[in-house]
């Protein structure tokens, strides 16, 4: 890469960060986020917050193990785990690149339907196009960043036409943001979802793996890149769950994600719905190539033999069209499949939290990055307010 393609990627944040960041702006969010503001208007839109701020710190404490370590998270868990234990703490990463690929697919499916008007059960098979995308960019990292970081400013730019159509009041956005409440069992499943679908469980694997590889990534530089691409990801989310809130709370009963592209169109016109196909669409391709990446990853450590992406996304899709399929057929909603994906990834969650924290808490594997203590303290409350939030989703399932 030349001095000046570098300076210019250094200056629009272009990196690890970003690539990561797609995994924040995925169906699941859109799912989880449409959900909150259609049934309990802006009422969890705190939950959105304080997930993206914890976010970050895990993808920064996940960045700097990679650029600390030259290893990835689940590299220094395979050295030190043996047995039955390596066996326990590996399932749940191969079930979570199967979660994460059926809110991404779904995510393709539905963009697809509504762009083109077609039917679901013809958007399904087209659904596997973001593996001949990947056959094609996924070895090149360059192309890879670049188309990554256009299909994010898709879906921003689409969320900023949203906001502008709807025109949300600001006051009302900010009141809301900071006043936590949560009464039942409903909206603890909404607010996991959103945690499972804001602080995803692959990114903050994929992160170290990214990070290791970047030889000219610094602890700084990551820092402020982490914080910029999360931060626009953070806005996103909170204007999906906005534009639910003005589109659908009071206005439409059991929202679901068909009904919420063609009610736009009464409400604030054709183009509205247009741009959350595209976005829709965007924020499946981008994300579906980004998860990919950390299945693959989480394969090859747990198999410990080496995968081509396009084929690990190929047979991970060709298992998740059947069970997907199934459930459409019987005619399970699809903002549903996304909310219990998003709820399994957050319950999954706190087994590479507490292994990220410990390890970036160890003098010996960090040597001089070390977290200090008050990074350590924060990043274990958050772990456990994690662990809290799906403990009480499970209390109030019974």
């Amino acid at each position: 890469m030349s001095k000046k393609e570098s300076a210019w990627k250094k200056f629009i944040m272009l990196g690890p960060a970003t690539i990561v960041s797609v995994a924040y702006i995925d169906p699941g969010n859109f799912g989880s986020n449409i959900e909150a503001g259609a049934s309990f208007g802006l009422s969890l839109l705190w939950v959105v917050w304080l997930s993206s701020f914890m976010a970050m710190l895990f993808q920064y404490l996940a960045g700097k193990l990679g650029i600390a370590t030259k290893k990835s998270l689940l590299e220094l868990a395979d050295q030190r785990l043996k047995g039955i234990a390596r066996i326990a703490y590996f399932i749940p990463n191969i079930m979570l690149v199967f979660a994460t690929d059926m809110a991404e697919f779904l995510g393709i499916v539905l963009g697809l339907s509504f762009l083109f008007g077609i039917p679901i059960e013809l958007s399904i098979p087209i659904g596997i196009i973001d593996v001949f995308v990947l056959m094609f960019a996924s070895d090149r990292k360059e192309i890879f960043e670049l188309v990554i970081g256009s299909l994010v400013a898709i879906v921003g730019l689409s969320y900023l036409l949203e906001l502008y159509i709807v025109k949300a009041n600001v006051a009302e956005v900010l009141y809301k943001s900071f006043i936590p409440s949560l009464s039942g069992y409903n909206d603890a499943l909404v607010a996991i979802s959103i945690i499972g679908a804001t602080i995803m469980p692959h990114a903050i694997i994929l992160h170290s793996y990214l990070t290791k590889e970047d030889n000219g990534m610094s602890i700084h530089r990551h820092r402020v890149e982490t914080i910029t691409n999360l931060t626009i990801a953070a806005l996103i989310n909170v204007a999906i769950q906005v534009l639910a809130y003005y589109s659908y709370y009071g206005k439409v009963e059991n929202v679901d994600m068909n009904i919420a592209y063609y009610t736009l169109i009464p409400l604030y016109g054709v183009s509205a719905a247009l741009i959350f196909a595209i976005a829709l669409l965007a924020s499946g391709i981008s994300s579906s190539m980004v998860s990919v990446m950390a299945g693959q990853k989480i394969f090859e450590t747990a198999f410990r033999r080496k995968f081509k992406a396009w084929h690990t996304r190929a047979v991970v899709r060709l298992i998740n069209i059947v069970p997907l399929a199934f459930a459409l057929s019987l005619g399970i909603r699809a903002i549903d499949i996304l909310i219990y994906s998003q709820a399994a990834l957050s319950i999954i969650l706190p087994v590479i939290l507490f292994t990220l924290v410990y390890m970036t808490n160890n003098k010996r594997i960090m040597q001089g990055f070390k977290n200090s203590m008050s990074v350590s303290l924060v990043s274990y409350t958050a772990t456990l307010i994690i662990t809290a939030f799906n403990l009480l989703f499970i209390a109030l399932s019974f």
